[in-house]
């Protein structure tokens, strides 16, 4: 062990390259110059570029990469029997530690000699405390109570949420019998005396095993909430596939056959048992959620011939045409599953589903020509596919809708989003988060703020969240920040450095940070100008019939002019002519010779956003990215928003 090295921190990624960046500049954060550190990152054949990432920016960090995916265990071991510092801080990279943490924890251990092992209090980005980051040890009587739920039902019991020891005071220090692997500062010495991680373990239960080899040589386990450090949960290691299932309850299994004795272990095949059901829940709740969307299609299918032998015989199916109608129902199935219909990304394709139900018409049909006791009605199999096609494709039309409008957020209900410190967002990251919320900012160097003002600021305007552009406040008085707001349900996002990405415990996505310019944009292209001008004279023609001669009744009848968005509805001949369009850049504002952004139109987007002072810019960046963005999605989008805040504004 060289001396000259305070803290060796180890950092495992996969495929979390921004969220890693954001970890690693933290931590030089932390040490500052008080301390000597090494960094390794431990990169698990990530596929995004991590470990290049990485090692051009942060020169000095030492990294290690894989050539697969070696699991937790096996990918700290790697750094861990490489490093020299005194102390040995083990990190997830979907963490960020304060700027005291190291110089806090140093003196902790230093002032706790009996200290093998110490962890910080892991706040998720919500504010809420990490319940994983101090444990039991789940021997019987501590896990059975959570296996079965009660720990959830009575979270302040004692005797049923020991696992998690949330009936304890999370703001105290006190010794625990285990702590979470995303934050495990310990001497290297007690780490190494440990054997490291049992690399039976691929992924959790690891701390565990490591925190009970501590403690049987006498060193004891500490949770230390005077440092906070926050854990963005489940970016690094999503929990949606089946291969979670395996690894979080295979490694409970590990553990109990390994480390339990005495009365634990003869009371082992009952927590055996215990861990086996909620796996086997876990994989059911899983499995219902692949075959739900196939079962639907069964039910509706099913539905669909009952119904069509009731249209045909006015009779419901007797014995044997039950048996047919679930062979028919077995190919349609099947084809919908070779179309693709019950992929991830195609579950909701409609011409997929719709192919699939044709060729299943004619696959069924051969079946009655071909084998004839099976030909009850050709007008059965022809009545039934009509009735499956709407019914398929309508559940699947409703369900993207809902999807369309709570994406694009088409009711126009947004949240107050706050924006604090100076940093610029690109133009497109700002047309992204309009669609969603309400926007206040306050940059913390000009206005000189305080956590008080953003306190306040939060208050007064009902934030929902917010983001932090710049560095105008510590990661100490963020982290204040969500601790007070824990429990009122405001979300805290950070934007790393030199990146634009927001981070949140949900989703993590990069934003792009350059838009390129294209020679030619989306409104010029000759396919989306027909296409365009289609959904204008289908859609003038038919408010012409409707729409129109009411508004025309209704401003004689009155005497007086329409106002506001119903006043563009006068206007309804002229896009129908071609003149103007239904959706383009106002009818008011004079653009001169740039007629690449299109035709005026009755709606648009500076239409939905404009206010008495907007300025010019403003409205070019508008036009622009309509222009260069334009598609019948697009429009479709903004004419549904324009409808809705038409009654909005007339109902206040």
């Amino acid at each position: 062990m060289n001396g000259s090295v305070d803290i060796s921190v180890v950092i495992v990624n996969y495929n979390v390259r921004d969220l890693v960046d954001n970890c690693i500049s933290s931590v030089y954060k932390s040490a500052a110059d008080k301390f000597s550190i090494e960094v390794f990152l431990v990169d698990n054949n990530s596929i995004d570029g991590s470990a290049e990432h990485i090692r051009v920016k942060y020169p000095d960090v030492i990294v290690i990469e894989n050539e697969q995916n070696l699991g937790f265990s096996k990918a700290n071991n790697l750094a861990l029997r490489n490093g020299k510092g005194e102390f040995t801080l083990i990190l997830n990279p979907d963490t960020l530690p304060e700027e005291n943490t190291f110089e806090k924890m140093h003196e902790f251990c230093r002032s706790h000699p009996d200290a093998g092992a110490v962890t910080s209090k892991l706040i998720l980005a919500n504010g809420n405390l990490d319940s994983a980051c101090r444990r039991s040890f789940p021997t019987p009587g501590v896990a059975i109570p959570r296996i079965l739920g009660l720990s959830k039902l009575f979270p302040q019991s004692k005797l049923f949420s020991r696992y998690n020891l949330t009936y304890l005071d999370e703001n105290h220090t006190y010794e625990v019998d285990a702590i979470c692997g995303a934050f495990m500062f310990m001497p290297t010495r007690v780490i190494e005396k440990a054997g490291y991680f049992d690399e039976d373990y691929f992924m959790y239960g690891e701390d565990l095993d490591l925190c009970f080899q501590i403690r049987k040589m006498g060193f004891k386990i500490y949770y230390y909430p005077e440092v906070t450090t926050i854990h963005f949960k489940g970016e690094s290691t999503r929990k949606t596939h089946l291969s979670y299932v395996n690894n979080f309850y295979g490694a409970m299994s590990i553990f109990v056959k390994k480390n339990l004795t005495g009365f634990s272990r003869l009371l082992s095949p009952l927590l055996q048992a215990g861990i086996y059901l909620r796996s086997f829940a876990s994989y059911s709740k899983r499995l219902l959620s692949i075959i739900s969307i196939p079962l639907l299609d069964a039910f509706l299918l099913f539905a669909s011939y009952i119904l069509a032998v009731y249209i045909r015989f006015n009779i419901f199916p007797n014995k044997d045409y039950l048996f047919i109608i679930t062979v028919y129902i077995f190919v349609w199935i099947a084809l919908l599953g070779i179309f693709g219909s019950y992929t991830r990304k195609n579950f909701l394709s409609l011409p997929r589903a719709f192919n699939a139900i044709i060729v299943g018409f004619f696959v069924n049909s051969s079946i009655t020509y071909f084998f004839k006791e099976y030909a009850f009605s050709r007008g059965v199999i022809l009545a039934s596919t009509v009735l499956a096609v709407i019914s398929l494709l309508s559940w699947r039309a409703i369900y993207s809708m809902f999807i369309f409008f709570k994406e694009k957020n088409i009711l126009l209900t947004k949240i107050n989003l706050l924006i604090v410190g100076a940093g610029k967002l690109s133009q497109n990251s700002e047309d992204k988060l309009n669609a969603k919320y309400n926007i206040i900012r306050i940059d913390g160097k000009i206005r000189k703020s305080t956590t008080s003002d953003l306190e306040e600021a939060i208050q007064i305007n009902n934030v929902h969240e917010v983001v932090f552009t710049d560095e105008s406040f510590t990661n100490q008085e963020v982290l204040n920040l969500m601790w007070r707001f824990r429990n009122k349900n405001v979300r805290f996002r950070i934007i790393p450095s030199g990146k634009e990405l927001i981070l949140s415990k949900l989703n993590t996505s990069s934003i792009d940070e350059i838009n390129l310019i294209e020679i030619e944009y989306n409104i010029n292209n000759k396919m989306n100008i027909f296409l365009k001008r289609m959904m204008d004279i289908s859609l003038s023609f038919i408010l012409l019939l409707t729409v129109y001669p009411i508004a025309t009744v209704y401003r004689r009848l009155k005497g007086r002019n329409l106002t506001g968005p119903f006043s563009k509805l006068l206007l309804l001949p002229q896009v129908f002519t071609g003149k103007y369009s239904l959706v383009g850049y106002p009818v008011w504002l004079d653009q001169g010779n740039n007629l690449f952004i299109g035709k005026k139109g009755l709606t648009g987007l500076i239409q939905l956003n404009y206010y008495s002072s907007m300025p010019e810019t403003e409205m070019q960046n508008l036009n622009f990215f309509y222009a260069k963005n334009q598609t019948l999605a697009l429009d479709l989008e903004i004419l549904l928003k324009t409808f809705f805040l038409m009654f909005k504004n007339n109902g206040s």
